[in-house]
C-alpha cells in the first residue's frame, strides 16, 4: 500500500518582500556597480555589495549597523537573526523561507555565503524594517529612506489572497512604534504603545486582540469564504495614534483536499488529465494509459469504470444537453463523443463511443459557445478548430510561437469568459492569451491578458463564480487566479507530496473547483513517486467575492 501523505497547502503572501517561485536560484554573485544611498548618503558597505540574479545583497554586520540592528550569526547552522523595534527576522543558507516574528514566509532571495561572510538581500531587509526602496536605472542608483512615522507592515495574507485552510497565522512589524505591556505601561508616551488585531469584528477596541511581544497573529476555525483583517497601532492608553495608523486586508479561505484517489495501490503510474463535472453530482476523468473511462460521486468520492475507450483521452467538455465529448490527440485528431443517456447508467460497452470528428491534430482543451460550437485547442501546433452543431470543421491559426525548447506547447487550456471572448492558455511562454470572436465564429489576433513565472506550465483553464480565470500550472503544483485585467494570484502550490501532483485541468461547480492530477514528474513534481498520485483534488471556496 502506498503511504497517503495528507498536506495542509498554503497559498503564500507575494509581494515585494516575499514571492514565492519554483525558479532556479543562480549560484553565481558578480560585484556590484551599482550607487546605495542610504538616507541620501553613499552607504559604507556600497563597495562590499553583490549583485545575485539581480538581487542586490550586502555584508550582514555592515547592514545591521547602519539599522540600528541586533545581528546574531550561528556559523554551525549558517542562521543569522536581525532584531530591531520588536521585530526579528530569521535567515538560514540558501533557503528560501525566513521567518518574521515566528511565522515562516517564502522568499525568493534567500541568505547566500560570500567567502565566508553571510550576505542579506538588502531589499527586503530594508522594506521589513519600515524603508522605502527606490531604484534609478539609468543612474543605476540604489536608494533606501528611512520613515520616522509609525507604520505597519503585514506579512503573511495580502489583499485578495486565497489562503487555503482553517487556521491563518500571520506576521505584523511595527515601525517607529516601540511596543511594551500595556498592562504595566498604562501612560500614554510618544513612540510606544501596542497593536490592535480584529478579524470579521466590528471595530470594537473590546473584542480586539492585543499584542505587544511581537508573537505570531493565530487565527483557528475560519470558513471557507470572505474575512477581513485589521491591525491598528495605539498608544500605552489605548487610543488611536494621530494621525491614525490602520491597515485592513480582505482576504478568502479555502479548503484543499482530495475527493478520489484513483489507484490506491500506487503513488505513480497512472495519467489523469481531464476533468469535468455535471450538476447530478458526477465527476469524469480518463486514464490515459489504460484508456478507462470513470465516473466519480461529488459526494463521496466513490469511483467506478464506466467503459475503455478506444482511444486515450485527456480534455473533456459537456455540452448543453449532457453529452460527453473527449479530445484524443496525436497527428490524426479525434473527438469522442458518450451519450448522456449512457453517463447516468452502468458500465457500457466500448461500441457506444462515438467518434464525433477527426482531423483536430493535437487535440487537447475544449470549449462550447452559446451556440454549440465546440472550440479545440491542438497544442504545440498552435490551432484552434471550430466544430459546428453539423460537425463541419474549420481551422484558425493562433500564431502564437513557443518560448521554451522543452516545452513546445502555444494552446492548451480553452474557456469562454463573459465578455464572449476566447482565452487560452499559453504552457510554453507561461502566459493567458484571449481572442476576440468575429461574427462568423472565427478568432481575431490575440490579446494577452497575463504573462508571469507564476504561469509556467499553465494548463487547463476555467472561470470561477468570481468571474476570474482559474488556471491549473502542471510545472509548479499549483493553482493560480488571473483576473480578466491580468491580475496574477496564486491560490495554492506544494511540491511533489501533493496535494496537487502535476494538476493538469480545473473545472468549477457551484464553488467547488474540481482539479485532476497528471502525476508526470516533471518541474515541482519530480520525481512523481511521492504523495497520492493519479486522483481527484477539491477546492472548497465559500461563497464567491468579486
Amino acid at each position: 500500500m502506498k503511504i497517503k501523505k495528507w498536506l495542509t497547502a498554503t497559498a503564500v503572501a507575494t509581494s515585494s518582500l516575499v514571492l514565492l517561485s519554483s525558479m532556479a536560484f543562480a549560484a553565481d554573485t558578480v560585484k556590484s556597480n551599482m550607487v546605495l544611498k542610504l538616507n541620501g548618503k553613499d552607504a559604507e558597505y556600497a563597495a562590499q555589495s553583490y549583485l545575485l540574479d539581480s538581487n542586490l545583497y550586502a555584508p550582514y554586520t555592515a547592514l545591521a549597523r547602519s539599522l540600528g540592528a541586533e545581528a546574531q550569526w550561528k556559523a554551525d547552522t549558517k542562521t543569522l537573526t536581525l532584531r530591531k523595534s520588536g521585530g526579528t527576522l530569521e535567515f538560514t543558507v540558501d533557503m528560501k523561507t525566513v521567518t518574521v516574528n515566528g511565522v515562516k514566509l517564502a522568499l525568493a532571495t534567500p541568505l547566500q555565503m560570500v567567502g565566508d561572510t553571510a550576505h542579506v538581500p538588502v531589499r527586503f531587509v530594508y522594506e521589513a524594517f519600515g524603508y522605502s526602496v527606490g531604484y534609478d536605472a539609468q543612474t543605476r542608483t540604489v536608494s533606501l529612506s528611512s520613515d520616522t512615522k509609525p507604520g505597519l507592515r503585514i506579512l503573511g495574507i495580502n489583499e485578495g489572497q486565497y489562503h487555503l485552510g482553517s487556521d491563518l497565522k500571520v506576521a505584523v512589524l511595527a515601525q517607529n512604534q516601540t511596543l511594551t505591556d500595556y498592562t504595566v505601561n498604562k501612560t500614554a508616551k510618544p513612540g510606544e504603545g501596542h497593536m490592535l488585531v480584529w478579524l470579521d469584528t466590528d471595530l470594537d477596541p473590546k473584542v480586539a486582540t492585543q499584542s505587544f511581544k511581537g508573537e505570531p497573529l493565530v487565527f483557528s476555525n475560519l470558513k471557507p469564504g470572505a474575512h477581513t483583517l485589521t491591525v491598528q497601532l495605539v498608544g500605552n492608553d489605548g487610543l488611536p495614534l494621530q494621525p491614525d495608523v490602520k491597515q485592513t486586508i480582505k482576504f478568502n479561505t479555502a479548503k484543499l483536499s482530495i475527493l478520489a484517489d484513483l489507484d490506491p495501490q500506487k503513488a505513480a503510474g497512472m495519467r489523469t488529465e481531464g476533468v469535468i463535472a455535471n450538476t447530478k453530482g458526477h465527476v469524469f476523468t480518463v486514464d490515459s494509459d489504460s484508456k478507462k473511462l470513470f465516473r466519480i460521486m461529488a459526494d463521496s468520492g466513490k469511483f467506478e469504470v464506466l467503459t475503455e475507450l478506444p482511444r486515450a483521452a485527456t480534455g473533456l467538455g459537456l455540452d448543453a444537453a449532457g453529452n460527453l465529448y473527449l479530445a484524443s490527440g496525436g497527428q490524426e485528431g479525434v473527438i469522442l463523443r458518450v451519450l448522456a443517456k449512457d453517463l447516468e447508467g452502468g458500465a457500457f460497452e466500448t461500441a457506444k463511443v462515438e467518434t464525433y470528428v477527426s482531423g483536430v491534430a493535437g487535440a487537447n482543451g475544449m470549449a462550447f459557445d452559446k451556440a454549440g460550437n465546440l472550440y479545440i485547442t491542438g497544442g504545440a501546433n498552435g490551432n484552434i478548430y471550430r466544430v459546428a452543431p453539423d460537425r463541419t470543421l474549420k481551422t484558425f491559426k493562433s500564431d502564437i510561437l513557443p518560448e521554451r525548447t522543452d516545452q513546445l506547447i502555444v494552446v492548451n487550456g480553452i474557456a469562454f469568459g463573459q465578455d464572449g471572448k476566447l482565452y487560452v492558455s499559453d504552457t510554453s511562454g507561461g502566459a493567458i492569451n484571449r481572442f476576440p470572436m468575429n461574427a462568423d465564429g472565427s478568432i481575431g489576433a490575440a490579446e494577452k491578458v497575463a504573462k508571469s513565472p507564476l504561469l509556467y506550465g499553465a494548463d487547463g483553464i476555467n472561470f470561477g463564480p468570481d468571474g476570474a480565470l482559474y488556471v491549473a500550472v502542471n510545472e509548479r503544483n499549483s493553482i493560480v487566479r488571473v483576473t480578466v485585467d491580468g491580475i496574477v494570484t496564486e491560490v495554492a502550490h506544494n511540491d511533489n507530496n501533493g496535494p496537487l501532483e502535476f494538476p493538469a485541468s480545473p473545472y468549477f461547480v457551484g464553488n467547488t473547483l474540481y482539479i485532476s492530477n497528471f502525476d508526470l514528474p516533471r518541474g515541482d513534481n519530480k520525481p512523481s513517486e511521492p504523495g497520492i498520485g493519479s486522483s481527484i483534488a477539491i477546492i472548497q471556496f465559500g461563497e464567491a467575492t468579486k
